[in-house]
């Protein structure tokens, strides 16, 4: 009767330390974007621009769509901060774009649906909030606010406060394996 009960406690065990398992990979995703190259040149189109020459800003309004290599940055409005000292090539570096309205981030194994970003080039990091909705082909998950690590590829989601006072938390659906 021991051994029994000791055996039905190892496989609770065991099946807790699996879904144990399972909730962090849905905390931490990792993105394809691990050691992307945030120096390689970033591509921008748009609708219209202005330029802000005193302000070191570059402002880009309507079906702006920013690329970088394998990532994909589409907005309404993309702000472009830079750095007022030209190069030798009469070419401005980027510090940071700030995006608003319908953005998606993609990248060869994700889409990432917000509705404002910020992509830092210092940091390595870009932020995405307002009704994120993350997918991938494990599944979707959503939240008020998600991080990308592009050193360490590392996805981060949060849930809590958000506009209007109420609580919101991170969720998903996942697909199991053989489906």
């Amino acid at each position: 009767m021991i051994l029994r009960r000791n055996n039905i406690n190892i496989f609770i065990a065991f099946i807790m330390l699996f879904a144990f398992a399972g909730i962090m990979s849905a905390k931490a995703q990792v993105s394809s974007l691990k050691d992307h190259e945030v120096e390689n040149p970033v591509d921008i189109s748009a609708d219209r621009l202005e330029v802000k020459q005193k302000e070191n800003i570059a402002l880009f309004t309507g079906n702006v769509v920013v690329t970088q290599s394998d990532l994909s940055l589409v907005s309404d409005r993309i702000t472009v901060f830079y750095q007022g000292e030209r190069d030798k090539n009469n070419s401005s570096s980027i510090s940071r774009l700030d995006a608003s309205g319908n953005v998606v981030l993609t990248s060869p194994t994700e889409t990432i649906k917000s509705t404002w970003g910020v992509y830092d080039f210092s940091e390595k990091i870009i932020t995405l909030g307002g009704n994120v909705e993350l997918i991938n082909e494990e599944g979707q998950i959503t939240s008020p606010r998600l991080q990308v690590n592009l050193a360490t590829g590392l996805i981060t989601m949060e849930g809590g406060r958000v506009e209007g006072g109420q609580s919101d938390r991170v969720s998903g659906q996942f697909t199991p394996p053989g489906n």
